[in-house]
């Protein structure tokens, strides 16, 4: 027997529909058509189901909304299958050095009403390598080959110099013309000084020969070690030549070319920190985070390792 083909709606009638129908074709005496309409009151029309909508939380892929993230951008496009990984050294802040750090976060948001001052005192920490994009199945051996040669090294203490420094990142955007947030951030940051050269070597022993395996940039060539404690976000800048698209705030003696980017924001008058009032505010308070230190320093015993959301801490000497 050959396949009947049907009409498509004709799945979708009820059985109230044909009773109607039948009752229109047919001469029934008028009681059994009462009695008709009745049996078809009892079965309310079917309306047709659709799927249900997916949640508005269910995404394949990140957000790019700044206004959840302080006005910051993802300067690095969203790869499905990538994890954003960093290498750094973690340190705790004694209350004595927080309070002081505090008050020039305030001196500078009194000094610049037009700009707001970031924190970054949840934690203090020092960059070892620029954002990684690792492969989740480059993870495990990167964090493998990082702990064995760390093992055979020797732990160290560093400490800070008294001066503020402001570092620019190199977001700054080519031809941006904006409110401001468009042309990246300037951080306030203390240089390291004792521990400098101990911290050099690990990332160009230990870290470099691992990241140049799976061809990924290294870090600074003349890296200048410091540690971030606020930010703010720059005006856009009217043109800039050699981004590199890294979050991570850099020296502007890295960017090659000229105009250097320094001199590319202090011509355009983006930046807020201009020099007399970072060396007034310097000599402020140079003695007083001098003091702030742990005595002797910091004690490093490890370097954190976090990809994704995933914090490895890989000990020094162990």
């Amino acid at each position: 027997m050959g396949l009947v083909e049907y009409d498509s709606s004709s799945s979708s009638s009820s059985f109230e529909d044909e009773i109607f129908t039948a009752s229109k074709v047919l001469s029934f005496p008028r009681a059994l058509k009462r009695d008709i309409n009745e049996v078809k009151s009892q079965y309310p029309a079917k309306r047709q189901q659709r799927l249900p909508s997916l949640p508005d939380s269910f995404h394949t892929a990140p957000k790019d909304d700044p206004s959840l993230h302080q006005g910051r951008s993802r300067t690095r496009p969203f790869v499905d299958g990538e994890y954003n990984s960093h290498v750094y050294l973690s340190l705790d802040i004694p209350s004595k050095l927080r309070l002081i750090l505090e008050q020039v976060i305030s001196t500078f948001q009194e000094e610049l009403p037009t700009y707001t001052i970031h924190s970054s005192l949840s934690s203090l920490h020092i960059s070892l390598t620029h954002p990684l994009p690792l492969r989740r199945d480059q993870i495990i051996p990167f964090r493998d080959q990082l702990a064995d040669r760390l093992r055979i090294r020797k732990q160290f203490s560093l400490s800070f110099a008294g001066g503020i420094k402001v570092y620019y990142n190199r977001s700054m955007k080519d031809g941006a013309h904006g409110e401001e947030g468009s042309g990246g951030r300037a951080f306030l940051a203390l240089r390291l000084g004792a521990g400098a050269i101990e911290v050099k070597e690990i990332v160009e022993q230990i870290i470099h020969p691992p990241i140049d395996i799976i061809h990924l940039p290294k870090y600074h060539d003349n890296p200048e070690f410091h540690t971030s404690f606020a930010w703010t976000l720059l005006k856009p800048s009217i043109t800039s030549k050699g981004e590199s698209g890294s979050t991570e705030p850099t020296r502007v003696e890295d960017i090659p070319g000229p105009p250097s980017e320094e001199e590319l924001i202090r011509n355009n008058g983006l930046t807020p920190f201009p020099d007399d009032m970072l060396e007034r505010i310097k000599a402020k308070f140079e003695k007083k985070i001098l003091e702030a230190q742990p005595k002797g320093g910091w004690e490093i015993d490890n370097v954190h390792f976090k990809a994704a959301k995933d914090i490895h801490v890989l000990p020094i000497g162990k």
